[in-house]
């Protein structure tokens, strides 16, 4: 069977088998089914597939996690109407009752996948066929388990590098079921999902070509794009040890994947038509296919032209992308591939089309899929891990992206310092990730005041905008200890 038919039915089959037994919805001490479709090596694919397809809903990276709640606490779209769960969102408001039913409902869904995974680590070596596809699965499950467990604490817990041994982390899940789970403090957590992301680069040692594939056959060794890949588990370190402030460590993960030139690339074309979206050639180190969210973002981004009467764009879009330097030599490329202006008397709105730039897209079904994790990032990342050992190779990173999108160089006066550098990669990732849900977790990461979207308000960084609220029930049924991990 076509791989990407396999991952959209085994998607649905694993919605409906967990929806009734959500975790939020049942008393602690009610148990999930194990094993279903797990015995033998096409019930793990499957299986697998059912994760990756949970994943995709509007629940989690396909809505939530990318452009809607994510990016809307990040400042990068707005709806400046009460009327509309976006406006409180935007405001930090998350006593609202819709926005809190959207908070509620991440960790909820992020939680019941983390089950159906722990369900494949649990069954995986009860069979003796396939032995390479059994390491593949293995070392997916187990760098899935701690990607998931990475964004519910860069969400719900306060940042790490001001965390002490009584800074509650996360309950950290490893079994599939509906106990309480113990909660750790926020350090043993993150050692907790740097344990999981080492197992799978061990299991995933020789998982070398991850280059995409557009047939998508059932081959579960090609497409691996789409898959939980090696070089997504060496990204995501990347992204721990940089949460944590553990430079060299991050700094090393993040070269090996852009060492990876055999798999991946920056642009190099004068347009930027092949990234914009799904499945951004050569530049998408993992993305989960999703192939039914047109019509939301349609409805979202492009049903009106007004000020107030769509989620729209930043207000200073014009100044962040800096247009009135453009020049025939340098010019950003990603403003008019992910935004189109909408005059509008003396002002303008902006309208985000990154994804789908019109009705017609929408209905042609364009958008197959929304990248996760990208390769600007990792350059993102190295070039601010070295600046304070090798400020000459820090800046020549973050120019080779900015040559990648159509401009010259940094101007030197704007990273001169370490405070200035900062404020420039703030910049450049609202310039680049727009719809990839990542500015809300650099705000968080620099600390700094911060201005909505539009452009009127400013805020200053507290645990109160950064800690999103943990759902009642978890705080009712959950297991109130807090463990000390055993070494």
């Amino acid at each position: 069977m076509n791989k990407i038919a396999k991952y959209i039915g085994i998607s649905i089959a694993f919605t409906l088998l967990t929806s009734c037994n959500d975790f939020l919805d049942v008393q602690p001490k009610g148990q999930l089914t194990e094993g279903e479709m797990l015995e033998d090596i096409t019930g793990f694919e499957d299986a697998m597939f059912g994760v990756y397809g949970k994943l995709a809903t509007s629940n989690l990276y396909g809505e939530n996690l990318s452009w809607g709640l994510v990016d809307k606490l990040g400042q990068q779209f707005g709806y400046d109407n009460p009327q509309d769960v976006s406006y409180y969102l935007n405001r930090y408001q998350y006593t609202n009752q819709q926005a809190r039913l959207m908070t509620d409902a991440v960790w909820s869904n992020m939680y019941n996948n983390i089950a159906n995974v722990n369900n494949i680590i649990a069954h995986i070596d009860g069979i003796s066929e396939a032995a390479q596809e059994r390491k593949l699965i293995k070392g997916e499950a187990y760098g899935l388990r701690a990607f998931m467990h990475f964004d519910l604490a860069r969400l719900y817990c306060i940042d790490y590098r001001r965390s002490n041994d009584n800074t509650l982390g996360l309950p950290y899940s490893f079994d599939f079921n509906l106990k309480n789970r113990q909660r750790y403090n926020l350090y043993d957590t993150f050692t907790l999902i740097l344990r999981d992301l080492s197992k799978a680069d061990s299991l995933l040692s020789d998982d070398n070509d991850v280059t995409y594939d557009n047939t998508f056959q059932r081959d579960y060794h090609k497409g691996r794009v789409i898959l939980f890949n090696k070089y997504a588990v060496k990204a995501t370190k990347a992204r721990v040890y940089y949460a944590m402030g553990k430079y060299t460590e991050a700094a090393q993960n993040a070269r090996e994947v852009i060492n990876a030139t055999q798999n991946f690339k920056l642009n190099t074309s004068t347009t930027i038509d092949s990234i914009m979206r799904f499945p951004a050639s050569k530049e998408m180190i993992f993305g989960v296919y999703a192939a039914d969210r047109s019509t939301s973002i349609r409805t979202t981004f492009l049903r009106s032209t007004g000020q107030g009467n769509f989620t729209e764009g930043r207000r200073d879009t014009r100044s962040l992308y800096e247009t009135d330097r453009f020049t025939a030599l340098s010019s950003d490329l990603r403003y008019n591939a992910f935004y189109r202006e909408n005059a509008s008397g003396a002002s303008s709105s902006f309208s985000f089309i990154r994804l789908i730039q019109n009705d017609a897209e929408a209905t042609r079904g364009v958008l197959k899929g929304f990248v996760l994790i990208s390769l600007p990032e990792m350059y993102y990342i190295l070039s601010e891990s070295l600046y304070d050992t090798d400020k000459t190779e820090a800046i020549n990173l973050l120019n080779q992206v900015r040559k990648s999108r159509g401009l010259g160089n940094v101007d030197a006066a704007n990273v001169a310092t370490r405070e200035l550098f900062e404020q420039e990669m703030m910049r450049e990732r609202m310039r680049e990730f727009p719809g990839m849900g990542q500015t809300f977790y650099a705000l968080k990461h620099y600390n700094r005041s911060f201005t909505d979207f539009r452009n009127i308000d400013t805020y200053q960084p507290s645990d109160a905008i950064f800690k999103l609220p943990w759902p009642d029930r978890e705080n009712e049924y959950g297991d109130e200890k807090v463990y000390k991990l055993q070494n």
